[in-house]
């Protein structure tokens, strides 16, 4: 599965006249870390330096090598994106933290892994300070965190979960993936 560094400075192409709109800089996660909700295409002008952004669902493909959007008059200043001054820069992800809930440091968050519709399914890791089946995965499922953290404060998981979980693997329908979504899937 693809990170989010792997779609950075990929052109955005409109398919309707296959007009360049820009590469892209970031994106833009919900408050959850569940789906990528904004492509950030960088700041625009020379005195109020507005950030650009395409909301997700104007992107018809995230492709290998260029993400196709639905027509040239997509991108927006961010300000109209409902919600944009709570979502989640994929930078302000990596590096976070991942403590296991008794509080053992295991890792830092190195990136965010997407599945191919841009929904979040876990995190690769940098930085683990102990070795164990963690460090020969290199990555832990969205669904074994009991806590996302934030700018400010650590990921928590619980570590048995975040050894045995697979990423993207189905599981039992009903069961909690571990931060109050259950989607018949790890997530």
């Amino acid at each position: 599965m693809p990170t989010v560094r792997e779609h950075l400075n990929k052109p955005v192409i409109s398919s309707t006249n296959g007009e360049k709109l820009g590469k892209i800089k970031d994106l833009y996660l919900d408050p959850k870390l569940t789906r990528v909700v904004a492509v950030y295409l960088g700041r625009k002008g020379v005195v109020t330096r507005k950030k650009q952004m395409i909301e997700q669902d104007k992107v018809q493909t995230c492709g290998k090598d260029a993400w196709l959007v639905v027509r040239g008059d997509v991108v927006v200043d961010s300000g109209q994106i409902v919600g944009s001054r709570n979502l989640v820069p994929s930078r302000e992800v990596r590096g976070r933290k991942i403590l296991s809930e008794g509080g053992t440091e295991i890792a830092t968050v190195g990136d965010v892994i997407l599945d191919g519709e841009c929904n979040v399914k876990g995190f690769t890791l940098a930085n683990y300070p102990a070795s164990g089946p963690l460090t020969e995965r290199k990555a832990i499922a969205l669904g074994a965190f009991t806590s996302l953290g934030s700018k400010t404060s650590p990921m928590t998981t619980t570590l048995a979960k975040a050894e045995s979980m697979e990423i993207g693997v189905p599981v039992e329908t009903g069961t909690s993936t571990g931060i109050g979504t259950s989607t018949g899937t790890a997530t």
